[in-house]
């Protein structure tokens, strides 16, 4: 007869002091005895996904090219895939990707692969997004453009190019390996 309610005590005595507890660190809290950090980044309390499954939407490279120059307006000029070693290699590139609660937000990063196969540049970012962008849309296609140069003491031969791009609202990642070539001559 004794035993019978044990288990219902038990649990109402650890919820008792579990509230007394947290009552206690908010009031040492609140009076300034315990500090805060206030630099700490803040997460939302639901920012799970509750189903394994991915999330809906697609990242597409639609078009790619190297090119001569890439204008202000960012036009794609002179389309080519041989350069010399102190020209601007500029790459453009047309990405489509899905519209998330209105936004698209794309991270990009590259490297080259020299004619030994070595990494002669890799330009990797965490969370500095390239590309933030609104939308009414469902899906938005983007151009992207950007140059290098190889430098004079670049191995002529040919090079490989690997641009990851990523959405991390659709936690997709797309990478697209293309190859140029590097000449001796200056201009071609």
């Amino acid at each position: 007869m004794r035993k019978k309610g044990r288990i219902e005590i038990e649990v109402f005595i650890v919820l008792i002091t579990i509230v007394v507890t947290s009552a206690v660190i908010l009031l040492l809290v609140r009076s300034g005895t315990i500090e805060v950090k206030e630099d700490v980044v803040t997460e939302p309390v639901l920012n799970t996904e509750f189903l394994p499954s991915g999330r809906e939407g697609f990242l597409a490279v639609k078009d790619f090219a190297f090119c001569s120059y890439v204008d202000a307006d960012l036009n794609c000029l002179g389309r080519q895939e041989e350069f010399g070693k102190t020209e601007n290699v500029y790459v453009w590139l047309v990405v489509e990707s899905s519209v998330v609660d209105g936004q698209v937000i794309l991270l990009r990063n590259h490297e080259i692969i020299d004619p030994q196969g070595q990494i002669g540049l890799r330009a990797e970012q965490k969370d500095a997004y390239n590309l933030e962008l609104q939308s009414g849309k469902d899906t938005e296609k983007v151009i992207v453009a950007d140059f290098f140069v190889m430098g004079p003491d670049a191995i002529p031969g040919e090079y490989t190019l690997d641009v990851i791009l990523e959405n991390p609202l659709l936690n997709k990642k797309v990478t697209l390996t293309k190859k140029f070539t590097i000449v001796e001559k200056g201009l071609i």
